[in-house]
């Protein structure tokens, strides 16, 4: 069976699920890109799917996309809105967001927009039948049957989607059971994307700034106590919103937060090019202490009432790095498991899924890895290289050779394989430099990813040494939660270790990417540690790097020494002459 998931709005992609496993996942912003291709139909990325699969669009049986339509079209959600409006009187950007939501979300928009996208595109005379899957589920779908545990509690958080903002599961077998919810308005998402932009941040797009900035920050009572009346704690480990602060009011700066906010912290919002100071940084750290204590009161009061020892988290707030790492922390979970892709492009595969389940009974099959994207063979890319009229070398052990110059201090593009699907680069598209030296990074911000200096850098480890580099160490091959690090870390890898002493880390196994686990070790013989600093590679405001030209053009247009594209490397010359000079 062959079922192709898809998401329409921001951060569009597809994915394909064959017979309950994914074989195929593409985000349209690799392949157009646009960072972010908001609104953009995932046209491309499903061609791209059925080409990585060697399938034609007659070869599939259903098309799935993950909101509840149905719900959109015969009332229920328009019903929905009307209760909370009697509640919590709305304001024009509110209820312009419940209209266009009732509209853009409608089976016959929906099914029109495809089946016109399908037409124009594959020229189609058949267009498999699209199915829809409730949002939430389909986050729950995702994070719970692609991980390794037969028996979990679920947890998904997001801004919102159909009328859910956080729904917890009873995960069981090939079994999803809703045990609870928190409805709209009542959102964590909407809460840390409107800190987002009080702190001169883009909503759905600067979050990871904030959760980054936090680390700089120090416990300010003021702002806690100010914050405890925007996010208030509820029974039960519930929580809310006090919408006068968010949706609800007169909004001079931004959508996402009121007047009234300002009056209560007290603190001008940041705009334009105000530069960052300490009450910005304590900003960020309360409201990310407010997340986290939260989440912690709510899943402290579930693994009490369910007695569920794992946990699985999903939903675009679960991407929030610092906030997972503390629920790892608090042991109140023997494991722990995070999807991937947990923001809204990941129902792509969650819908895919929730409808293979609902067919035909069966579980899909757990996750392995997200090297789903795109792939160029050896071939395809010395015809690439070829074509550009390039110098390039043909390297026996590209791993071995690269480990070598990250060791001498050189920044390495590192292209291989199938691309990630997901926000973090794991070792198929990235930048590689040296962990060990604090001026490899200074460099790696400053030549190539012009990144603001709150941001931290990732390790990529070899999984056999993880327990010398963290602390409660548990595998974590996705870059999706962060560790306290040990004293051997901050001693040997410092370039990797942010300034509160934590560390976002990737695993690495020799089964799932084989290349990148052989440059570990082979790092490890030259330089003492099987760790490397590991960046997407990409430049700031550009989607990472999909096809071996994407790879080029930023290794040119960067600072970056070397290329290491398939068995291919590159080098840029140590002393570039300009053109007419002796």
């Amino acid at each position: 069976m062959n079922i192709i998931g898809y998401l329409h709005g921001r951060d569009p992609a597809a994915c394909l699920v064959q017979n309950g496993r994914v074989v195929a996942y593409v985000e349209e912003e690799r392949l157009i890109r646009f960072k972010h291709a908001p609104n953009i139909f995932p046209i491309r990325s499903i061609e791209s799917c059925l080409r990585i699969a060697g399938l034609q669009l007659k070869d599939i049986d259903f098309i799935a996309y993950g909101y509840d339509a149905p719900r959109y079209s015969n009332g229920e959600i328009g019903s929905f809105y009307q209760q909370v409006n009697s509640q919590f009187p709305p304001d024009p950007a509110t209820r312009g967001w419940q209209e266009r939501n009732l509209s853009m979300l409608s089976e016959k928009t929906l099914r029109t927009r495809l089946e016109r996208e399908l037409l124009v595109h594959f020229g189609a005379h058949r267009i498999p039948e699209l199915r829809f899957q409730p949002h939430h589920r389909s986050h729950a779908v995702a994070t719970f049957f692609l991980s390794p545990f037969e028996e979990a509690l679920v947890l998904t958080l997001d801004g919102s989607g159909d009328h859910q903002c956080t729904t917890l599961w009873k995960g069981s077998g090939n079994s999803l059971e809703l045990i609870r919810e928190l409805p709209i308005p009542h959102s964590l998402g909407w809460f840390y994307s409107a800190i987002t932009e009080y702190l001169g941040f883009s909503a759905y797009d600067g979050e990871y700034k904030v959760m980054g900035l936090a680390a700089y920050g120090r416990e300010n009572l003021e702002i806690r106590r100010a914050l405890d009346r925007v996010l208030l704690p509820g029974p039960d480990g519930a929580y809310s919103l006090d919408l006068r602060y968010i949706h609800r009011g007169t909004h001079t700066y931004s959508d996402r937060f009121t007047d009234e906010m300002i009056d209560l912290l007290g603190i001008p919002p940041r705009t334009g090019r105000v530069p960052l100071t300490s009450v910005h940084e304590d900003l960020a750290f309360e409201a990310q202490r407010a997340l986290e204590e939260r989440v912690l009161n709510l899943l402290t009061h579930c693994r009490s009432a369910y007695g569920l020892k794992n946990i699985c988290i999903g939903g675009g707030v679960g991407q929030n790095v610092k906030m997972n790492g503390r629920v790892h922390a608090s042991g109140l979970f023997d494991n722990i498991f995070l999807f991937p892709i947990p923001s809204d492009s990941g129902t792509s595969v969650g819908a895919a899924m929730g409808l293979y389940h609902e067919l035909t009974g069966e579980r899909p099959q757990p996750l392995q890895h997200v090297y789903w994207g795109p792939s160029y063979s050896d071939e395809e890319i010395l015809e690439e290289l070829q074509s550009c009229g390039l110098s390039f070398e043909e390297m026996p052990d590209i791993a071995e050779t690269v480990a070598k110059l990250i060791a001498d201090g050189k920044i390495v593009g590192w292209f291989q394989a199938g691309m990630e699907g997901g926000p973090r680069a794991l070792g198929a598209r990235s930048i590689l430099a040296d962990p060990r030296d604090v001026g490899s990074r200074d460099r790696v911000n400053a030549a190539i990813k012009f990144r603001e200096y709150w941001r931290p850098f990732c390790p990529s480890i070899a999984e056999e040494s993880l327990d010398l580099f963290v602390e409660r160490p548990v595998r974590s091959p996705f870059m999706i939660i962060s560790f306290k690090a040990t004293e051997h870390a901050r001693r040997t890898v410092p370039a990797v270790v942010h300034v509160d002493g934590t560390v976002r880390i990737q695993t690495v196994d020799k089964v799932s990417n084989p290349r990148f686990h052989a440059l570990l070790e082979a790092f490890e013989k030259v330089a003492g540690v099987p760790v490397v600093l590991n960046t997407s590679f990409n430049i700031k405001g550009e989607p990472i790097v999909c096809s071996p030209r994407d790879a080029l053009r930023t290794f040119w247009a960067t600072g970056l020494d070397a290329l290491a594209v398939g068995k291919f490397l590159i080098r840029k010359p140590e002393s570039p002459r300009g053109v007419g000079l002796q």
